[in-house]
């Protein structure tokens, strides 16, 4: 099976290292696709032997920067999809454990759907107390290249079948029992673009989610 997976990355110094551990030991064939990275994330993911793909976004300061012209991480994500018949495309803020992982692993191996959605439990933190949300679907994060392309990304991101179709997988509550935790809304480094492009959406992300969703206080992060 020709099934491609990569972790992006652009200044995820906190998080990285617990976003990959896992998932090197499930998918060894996995590779970071960096896009201008200045902290210390490509030292800890080099350290960790993953293979990196530089990749930084000419006119855009961030993955998330809306208002830069063409959408080069829209096309970019497409093209690695193109590579392979099957695509896992991951963020470096997203942390599975190995079962989840290897559960993505056996559905794609089973080709009885072309795309699978994740499931995420947010993380935050408020006034020194951590917390976790109960989940939330993400969008498409395994699916057949061959039937889906983006069309567009974020905020909006659509990933849409090439068969302009309705396709079962899309029923949410039977195809997110695959998750994981996600730290959008966690500081994720001390550099510049963490304080500027990412900002808009974190405080967004926060004010949806944090009246959209329950939280749980717990004493120390999941993957810890």
């Amino acid at each position: 099976m020709d099934l491609g997976v990569y972790v992006s990355t652009l200044d995820e110094e906190v998080l990285i290292e617990a976003a990959l551990k896992n998932v090197v030991k499930v998918f060894p064939q996995v590779e970071v696709i960096d896009l201008g990275s200045t902290d210390r994330t490509l030292e800890i993911v080099r350290r960790l032997g993953v293979p990196v793909n530089h990749h930084k976004l000419s006119r855009k300061k961030s993955k998330y920067d809306a208002n830069a012209g063409p959408q080069e991480w829209v096309a970019l994500k497409n093209q690695y999809a193109d590579k392979h018949e099957w695509i896992l495309l991951l963020d470096g803020d997203e942390i599975f454990n190995e079962e989840s992982l290897l559960k993505l692993k056996h559905r794609a191996e089973s080709g009885v759907h072309e795309a699978y959605h994740i499931g995420w439990r947010m993380v935050r933190e408020v006034n020194g107390q951590k917390q976790v949300s109960s989940m939330t679907p993400s969008g498409l994060k395994l699916y057949k290249s061959s039937c889906y392309r983006f069309r567009r990304g974020w905020p909006g991101e659509i990933l849409c079948s090439e068969k302009n179709r309705y396709d079962a997988n899309h029923d949410l509550a039977r195809n997110c029992d695959v998750w994981c935790w996600h730290g959008v809304l966690l500081q994720r480094s001390n550099s510049v673009p963490e304080h500027t492009a990412r900002k808009k959406k974190r405080l967004d992300r926060w004010e949806y989610y944090d009246t959209q969703l329950e939280w749980e206080d717990i004493d120390d992060w999941p993957w810890k």
